[in-house]
This record gives C-alpha cells, sequence and structure tokens, in this order.
C-alpha cells in the first residue's frame, strides 16, 4: 500500500492500493493478446480461477483489460511491474479477484473499482520507478499499525485476509445507498 500525496483532490494522506483507471489501450492491447478460446468463452475457455471463467464467459475482451490495467497501475503508482515486458494472458497471471467496490452517488470523484491481489513473488520492484504513491509498504492483512484507510480498503483487506485461510465462498460488491454500506455477494461455486 502507499500513501496518497498531502495535494491529492480525492482521500489526501490515506493510504490505498496501488490502482487506476482502466485506459483504452488496456482493452485495445487485450484484445490482441486474447486467445480464441477466451474471447469465445464458455466450455471453450481455459481453466482457470472462477472469476476468471466467469468473467471471460461474460466478456472476455474486458476481464483481459482489467488485469492488464491492474498489473500497468500498480507500476505506475507503486514501482511494482510484472517481470516479463509482455503482460501476461488471464490464466497465466495469477491474480486473486477480491472484490469490486462503487464510490457514493453524491462523492465529488466517483469511481466503480475492483481490487486484485497478487503474491509479491510474481512481481519486481522498478528500481527506477518513481511512482505516484508516498510511503510504501506491505501491510498485514489485519492493519496492526493502524495506517488511515477508508472503509472500501479495510473490506478489501478482510477479503484477502478471507481468502489466505481458505474461507471465502463468494465474490462482493461494496456500494452505497443512502450513505449506508451494502454488499451484495455472488456465489464463487459454478
Amino acid at each position: 500500500m502507499g500513501k496518497r500525496r498531502p495535494g491529492a483532490r480525492f482521500l489526501p494522506d490515506v493510504y490505498v492500493f496501488p490502482g487506476g483507471a482502466l485506459d483504452k489501450a488496456d482493452a485495445q492491447k487485450a484484445v490482441g493478446a486474447m486467445a480464441a478460446p477466451e474471447r469465445a468463452g464458455g466450455a471453450g475457455a481455459a481453466p482457470g480461477p472462477y472469476w476468471v471463467q466467469a468473467m471471460a464467459a461474460r466478456d472476455g475482451v474486458h476481464a483481459a483489460a482489467l488485469v492488464r490495467a491492474a498489473l500497468r497501475e500498480s507500476h505506475e503508482e507503486s514501482g511494482w511491474r510484472w517481470p516479463d515486458a509482455a503482460l501476461p494472458s488471464l490464466q497465466d497471471a495469477g491474480l486473486c479477484y477480491l472484490g469490486r467496490a462503487i464510490t457514493p452517488a453524491q462523492s465529488p470523484r466517483r469511481f466503480h473499482a475492483r481490487f486484485f491481489a497478487v503474491p509479491h513473488e510474481r512481481m519486481q520492484q522498478d528500481p527506477h520507478a518513481d511512482g505516484e504513491l508516498l510511503d510504501l509498504r506491505w501491510v498485514e492483512v489485519g492493519n496492526p499499525q493502524r495506517l488511515p484507510i477508508v472503509d472500501v480498503t479495510e473490506f478489501m483487506l478482510a477479503e484477502l485476509q478471507r481468502e489466505l485461510i481458505g474461507q471465502r465462498a463468494d465474490l462482493p460488491l461494496l456500494c452505497y445507498v443512502n450513505d449506508l454500506v451494502r454488499i451484495r455477494r455472488l456465489s464463487i461455486s459454478p
């Protein structure tokens, strides 16, 4: 995680995961990198984590673009990058999909974010990177250091902890209705 800059328009001085927008180039590169079975989805899709199968069946290009964006943004914001020049396919990325969150309607900046985790051994630190986040650090899932984080980050850390101990049976969507947090869950079982 890293600390957002003090002058940031959204969540200044708060610790967040690296992340950002899905760029048009992410989708364009995803189309070129996808194998035909992934594009078709469904029964012809290569085996992989349930979220990969579910997203690829619905929209394989979008799923591949999300993976590309997550890895690209990680490098841009933190200096941690995928070790190969070519970004991986959906099945080879090894990303764990934690869930998604949508900011409140009245928020001055709206986001529809998807959260992923990847073992740090699969990434490399770029010694020349000057990321957007300050005070980069590894954070234990329970946040024992009590870093300033928002409810969405705390929720996704709890989802990661559930994943690591094998207690996840669903994929969450965290959203807000009348300023109250609402969580919808999609079963992981096909």
